[in-house]
């Protein structure tokens, strides 16, 4: 279901951090992000940075049409930002799991 190749900028902010136990490791949490991202099919530049902001805010994942800077919101694109959203928590807590 990809509408069509995206571009994306993820905060991650304090909250997301402490909850996969990665406050002290932003640096792997930000790679380990990127990475998953990355692998969804129609990634193009994935921007993710460990910021901190108030959680209340919205927006920790933002998409845009590839190379265009245009932010598509149609249900396709909110179900690909969801698609994103759920892929950044899940390696998130991946990353921050006992080994």
């Amino acid at each position: 279901m990809i509408t069509g190749y995206f571009d994306a900028v993820i905060t991650l902010n304090d909250h997301h951090l402490a909850k996969a136990g990665l406050t002290e490791r932003r640096s792997e949490a930000v790679a380990a992000v990127r990475s998953a991202v990355e692998r969804i099919a129609g990634a193009g530049w994935i921007d993710v940075e460990a910021q901190s902001y108030p959680p209340e805010l919205p927006g920790w994942v933002i998409l845009y049409r590839r190379g265009r800077g245009e932010k598509p919101d149609t249900p396709a694109w909110r179900k690909l930002r969801h698609q994103v959203e759920q892929t950044a928590t899940d390696a998130l807590m991946a990353a921050g799991a006992p080994f």
